[in-house]
């Protein structure tokens, strides 16, 4: 008979402690979610309460306690970090379409590699190699259009969130698709060193022509 109260005291102690840890990996969740839209100061104080939900035996009161104060802390991030973030935030979403050391001109160079000094400005980038480039989307998107034309040569493009399109033009193969998902780093095309072959990078923004180097460290 105690042998039987020991063992539901264990398994009654072996059910709350269960539930703690799945009530603390929410509140750790939640604040992941928190530090993607805080600056590095909140990001490192609410590390050191992370580490602390793991090492400390919480009472479920005070769990659900520290999750209504991290909701609350998301709701007033100052107005400077919002727009920091909403500035800078973009080069984390984006990455070089190839290698960038393999850029030849940039955005707002006058066109005097490929054509005449007179023709106006870069504008986007080009990119040229004395081997194969391998193109690469530079964030998650959608291919809207593989095509040719006399602009762009054989082009992809690619339509990414916050009314972004990258265009990629000068291919001389092509990996994917229309209306095909793709990732950031993807490989989605190649260009041959062969014939003067280069490619010509574009970025827009709600229709409008933007720098790159705004948008993608390179």
């Amino acid at each position: 008979m105690v042998r039987g109260r020991r063992y539901a005291r264990r398994r009654k102690n072996y059910g709350i402690t269960l539930l703690k840890q799945i009530l603390v990996c929410i509140v750790i969740v939640i604040l992941i979610i928190v530090i993607k839209k805080m600056d590095i100061a909140i990001v490192n104080q609410n590390l050191d309460k992370a580490h602390a939900a793991l090492t400390k035996h919480y009472t479920v009161a005070e769990i659900f306690q520290s999750s209504k104060e991290i909701l609350a802390k998301s709701t007033n991030i100052p107005k400077s970090i919002t727009v920091a973030f909403q500035n800078s935030g973009s080069k984390l979403a984006f990455s070089p379409p190839t290698d960038a050391d393999a850029a030849i001109t940039t955005f707002g160079e006058k066109k005097s590699y490929f054509e005449s000094a007179s023709s106006g400005f870069e504008r986007g980038m080009k990119f040229q190699s004395n081997k194969e480039l391998q193109v690469y989307s530079i964030g998650g998107g959608i291919v809207s259009e593989i095509g040719e034309s006399s602009q762009y040569g054989k082009f992809i493009r690619i339509v990414h969130g916050e009314d972004i399109v990258s265009i990629y033009g000068g291919c001389t193969q092509t990996y994917v698709e229309p209306l095909e998902k793709v990732k950031k780093g993807q490989i989605i095309a190649s260009i041959s060193p062969e014939n003067n072959g280069h490619l010509s990078f574009e970025l827009w923004h709600k229709d409008e022509i933007v720098n790159p180097s705004s948008y993608i460290d390179f």
